[in-house]
C-alpha cells in the first residue's frame, strides 16, 4: 500500500488540529507544549546548518563564479522587491476614503527601542550571535569565511569534512520534518481552541487587504513570474512548495522550514534534469543569502499605514511618501513591530494604532510567513536558472499571465473595496469609547448640584466634618466636571469617571448618598468656605495646595505631556526638535488651565527639573506664548483656536483624543516630568485622617488598579466566557 506523501499527513494534522480546538476549546490548550517541541526541534539545527552551507557553498566558488552570482542574486532579488512594491501600490487602494474612528486606549505607545544594526549585522563574537539568533550576523560570518576560503588552494580538504556536518544536520532536519503532521495538530489545536474572535474584528481591514495580498503573491503572481522566465510551469512549482508553505503558516516560522525549501527546490531541478554539476549547490546558499534581506511579506506588510490612514480618516503626505518607503526597506532587516512604529510617526499617523497591530499580530505573521516561503522558493529557482543559463523568456506566458493578474489585483481590490465601505465603516466610533462609558461600580443615591455654594447645613460648634457626614447622611464631593476621564458626564448625560466611581465607593462605605459639587478652577478657596467636603476630579498636587490645604497621600502619578495636532506631532518628538522646529518662528501659543500644576511651574523662574526646567534650559521660553484657559474643553472647541497646543497629562490628554481623534498626546524625548493625582480636605480633622486610610485600603484591595485599567486604559474588567466549543456548548459535557 502507497504511503499517504507529506502533503496529506500534513493536511490530515491540519484538519485533526481544528477539529480539536473546536471539540475542547480552552480545555484543549494541554497540547501546546508539543507544538513547543516541534518547533524547538526544528529551530535547533537550521542557524548550524545554515552558517555551515552558506560558507562551504562559497568556498567551493571560484572569483569569476562569486562575482556572477552577485550580480545574478542582486538582480532577482531587485526584481522581486519590485514586485512586492507594485503589489503594495495597488492593493492601498483598497481602503475607501471615510471619516474613521478607532478604539480606546489611554496608555502612550512609547517607541520602541532602536535595534542594534551593529550587533545584528556585525558577527564581533560569532558565537554569541549564533546563541541569540542573530541570523544577519551569523550570515555575514559566513559569507565573510566562505569568501576568505575561496583563493586557498588546498581548500577541498576542509570542505569535504564540513560537507559530512551538513548532511548530518539535514539528515536529522529530515527525520524532525516527518513528525510535521504531530507538529502541525499540536500547534493548530491549541490555536483554534484559544484565539478570540474578537482579534479577527479589530483589524478586519487590514487582515483582508494583507491576506489577500499573501494569497495572490504566494498562489498567482510568483508562481506565474517563475513560469514566465523558467522551464518550470505554475502547477509544478505550488506542488514543490506547498509543504514548506503549509508548514510555515501553520506555525508561524519561516526560519524552521528552510531546509525544506532547499529540497524542494532541488528536486524540482532534478526532475527537469537542470541541476548541472557547477549549480548543484546553488539552492543551498541562494537560500540561506536571501533570508536576511528584505523579503516581499515585509514589504506588503507596510500596507498597515494606508491601512491606518483609512481608519483614522487621513491621508498620508505625498512628500513623506519617498521616506516612508525608504525607512520601511531599511527597517525591513528587522520585525515589523520595530519598523511600523516608526513608519507611523514619519506619516504623523496616532500611533495608538499600534495596540491593534500587536493584537493580531500572530494572524498577520502567519501570512506573512507564507509570503516569505514563496519569495525564498522563487528568489532560489530564479537564481539556479539564470547560473545554468536555462531561464528564458516566454513571451506568450508573460502576455497572459501580466493580463490575468491585472483582472485578478482588480477584482480583488474592488471587492475588499466594496465590502469596507458596506460593513465597516460604521462598525466603530472613536469618541463613543469613552462617550458611552459606564461605571464600574454600583452607584449610591446622588445629585448633582447646577453651581458651587457653602453646605446648607454647617458644622456645628466643635463638630468633625466626620460627624456631619455621619449626621446628613451625606458628603458632598466637589468635582469638576470637564476631566476626563477622571470626571466628565457620558452620552446619556451621567457623571462617570475614575473619581466619580472613587466618590461612589466612598460613599458606599461611609453609608451615605452623594451631593456633587461643580467647580473649575482653584479649588481652595470653596474647601475653604465649606462647599464641600472633599475634592475628587483627577487634580494634581501643586505648591500652593501643598502650603494651603492638608498633605494626602496621592492615588495615582500621571506622566505630563502636550495635546497637538496630529499633523504638528513630528515636531514635538523630542525638546532638541522643539528648539529647531520653533526657531524664528511666531511664538508657541500654549494652552495651560488656570490653576493647573502646569500653569504654576511655568510662572516659577528657574530652570530645574525635567517638565518646564528642561524647557526654559534650552531656551524655549522665549519663543512660547502662554494662553490661559478655563478648562480643556475651551483648547478643543473654540474657533479659532486659541492655543496651538494643550499642557496635561498624557492619562487625560488620551481620553480628549479618542473624542477628537485628529489630535495626539506627545511627550518630547527629554521632557519626563511627572505629577501626583490627591484628594483634597479643608483641613486637618478625623475625616482627613479617614481619607487617608480609606485610600490606603482601596490601594491594597485592588481598587484602585482596577478603575486604573477600566477608566485609563480601558480594559473591561468583566471576565471574559469560555471560548464556544463543541464539548460544553453542544454536547453539554463539561460546565
Amino acid at each position: 500500500m502507497k504511503r499517504p506523501s507529506l502533503t496529506v499527513l500534513i493536511s490530515a494534522g491540519l484538519v485533526l488540529g481544528l477539529a480539536w480546538g473546536l471539540f475542547f476549546g480552552e480545555d484543549g490548550a494541554g497540547i501546546k507544549w508539543i507544538g513547543d517541541v516541534y518547533v524547538g526541534l526544528l529551530q535547533m539545527t537550521v542557524l548550524p546548518y545554515i552558517g555551515l552551507a552558506l560558507t562551504c557553498n562559497i568556498g567551493r566558488l571560484s572569483a569569476g563564479q562569486g562575482g556572477r552570482l552577485v550580480r545574478v542574486s542582486f538582480l532577482t532579488m531587485a526584481l522581486l522587491w519590485v514586485v512586492g512594491l507594485l503589489t503594495l501600490i495597488v492593493m492601498r487602494f483598497s481602503f475607501p476614503a471615510w471619516d474613521g474612528g478607532s478604539f480606546y486606549t489611554a496608555s502612550i505607545v512609547e517607541k520602541p527601542a532602536n535595534p542594534d544594526w551593529l550587533r545584528l549585522f556585525i558577527p564581533s563574537n560569532p558565537f554569541w550571535s549564533l546563541t541569540h539568533n542573530l541570523v544577519p550576523a551569523v550570515v555575514v560570518f559566513s559569507i565573510g569565511l566562505g569568501i576568505a576560503i575561496v583563493p586557498i588552494s588546498n581548500k577541498e580538504v576542509l570542505l569535504e569534512k564540513v560537507d559530512v556536518l551538513i548532511e548530518g544536520f539535514s539528515r536529522l532536519n529530515k527525520l524532525i520534518v516527518r513528525t510535521t503532521p504531530i507538529g502541525i495538530f499540536a500547534v493548530v489545536g491549541h490555536t483554534a481552541g484559544t484565539i478570540s474572535l474578537e482579534q479577527f474584528a479589530l483589524l478586519q481591514g487590514y487582515l483582508l487587504v494583507y491576506g489577500a495580498a499573501a494569497l495572490l503573491l504566494s498562489l498567482w503572481i510568483l508562481p506565474a513570474l517563475i513560469a514566465c522566465l523558467t522551464p518550470f510551469s505554475q502547477r509544478e512549482v505550488l506542488a514543490a512548495s506547498r509543504d514548506a508553505m503549509l508548514t510555515a503558516f501553520v506555525i508561524g516560522n519561516t526560519f524552521v522550514v528552510l531546509p525544506m525549501i532547499i529540497e524542494s527546490v532541488k528536486q524540482l531541478m532534478e526532475k527537469h534534469r537542470l541541476a548541472l554539476a557547477d549549480t548543484s549547490h546553488t539552492p543551498d546558499f541562494s537560500v540561506q543569502l536571501a533570508y536576511p534581506f528584505p523579503d516581499i511579506g515585509r514589504i506588503v506588510s507596510i500596507v498597515f499605514l494606508p491601512f491606518a490612514a483609512w481608519f483614522y480618516g487621513m491621508q498620508i503626505d505625498y512628500s513623506v511618501v519617498p521616506q516612508l518607503l525608504g525607512t520601511g526597506f531599511v527597517g525591513a532587516f528587522a520585525k515589523p513591530i520595530v519598523t511600523i512604529p516608526l513608519l507611523l510617526d514619519l506619516a504623523e499617523i496616532p500611533a495608538d494604532v499600534f495596540n491593534l497591530f500587536l493584537a493580531v499580530g500572530a494572524i498577520a505573521g502567519r501570512f506573512g510567513d507564507l509570503m516569505k516561503v514563496m519569495h525564498l522558493f522563487t528568489f532560489a529557482i530564479l537564481t539556479a536558472c539564470y547560473l545554468s543559463g536555462t531561464a528564458r523568456l516566454d513571451l506568450t506566458r508573460s502576455l497572459t499571465r501580466g493580463l490575468t493578474t491585472a483582472i485578478v489585483l482588480a477584482v480583488t481590490v474592488v471587492s475588499i473595496r466594496t465590502y469596507l465601505i458596506r460593513s465597516f465603516q460604521d462598525r466603530y466610533s472613536r469618541e463613543r469609547l469613552v462617550t458611552a462609558r459606564q461605571l464600574l461600580g454600583t452607584p449610591v443615591p446622588a445629585k448633582i448640584l447646577e453651581r458651587s455654594e457653602p453646605a446648607p447645613v454647617p458644622l456645628l460648634e466643635g463638630e468633625d466634618r466626620m460627624d456631619r457626614i455621619s449626621r446628613r447622611g451625606l458628603i458632598r464631593i466637589g468635582v469638576d466636571t470637564d476631566r476626563m476621564p477622571f470626571a466628565y458626564f457620558n452620552e446619556d448625560r451621567r457623571l462617570v469617571g475614575f473619581d466619580i466611581d472613587m466618590a461612589h465607593q466612598l460613599a458606599r462605605d461611609l453609608e451615605v448618598s452623594i451631593e456633587f459639587v461643580p467647580f473649575s478652577g482653584d479649588i481652595i478657596e470653596p474647601l475653604r468656605g465649606d462647599h464641600f467636603d472633599v475634592a475628587m476630579s483627577g487634580l494634581e498636587g501643586t505648591i500652593k495646595r501643598a502650603r494651603e490645604l492638608p498633605d494626602m497621600e496621592s492615588y495615582m502619578e500621571v506622566t505630563r505631556a502636550m495635546i497637538v495636532p496630529d499633523s504638528r506631532r513630528g515636531q514635538f518628538s523630542s525638546l532638541r526638535r522643539m528648539a529647531k522646529e520653533l526657531s524664528g518662528r511666531d511664538p508657541l501659543r500654549v494652552g495651560i488651565v488656570a490653576g493647573s500644576i502646569q500653569s504654576e511651574l511655568t510662572s516659577i523662574d528657574q530652570g530645574l527639573g525635567t517638565g518646564a526646567g528642561a524647557v526654559k534650559r534650552l531656551g524655549l521660553m522665549g519663543n512660547v506664548k502662554i494662553v490661559t484657559l478655563v478648562n480643556e474643553s475651551e483648547f478643543f472647541e473654540s474657533r479659532p483656536p486659541v492655543a496651538d497646543i494643550l499642557m496635561t497629562s498624557a492619562e487625560q490628554g488620551s481620553a480628549w483624543t479618542l473624542k477628537y481623534p485628529h489630535y495626539s498626546v506627545a511627550k518630547p524625548e527629554g521632557w519626563d516630568a511627572r505629577s501626583s493625582l490627591t484628594y483634597f480636605v479643608p483641613e486637618e480633622s478625623r475625616f482627613e485622617e479617614f481619607m487617608s486610610g480609606w485610600l490606603k485600603l482601596k490601594k491594597l484591595n485592588g481598587t484602585v488598579q482596577q478603575l486604573y485599567d477600566y477608566w485609563i486604559l480601558g480594559v473591561d474588567p468583566k471576565a471574559s466566557p469560555p471560548r464556544w466549543c463543541i464539548n460544553r456548548d453542544v454536547l453539554g459535557w463539561v460546565d
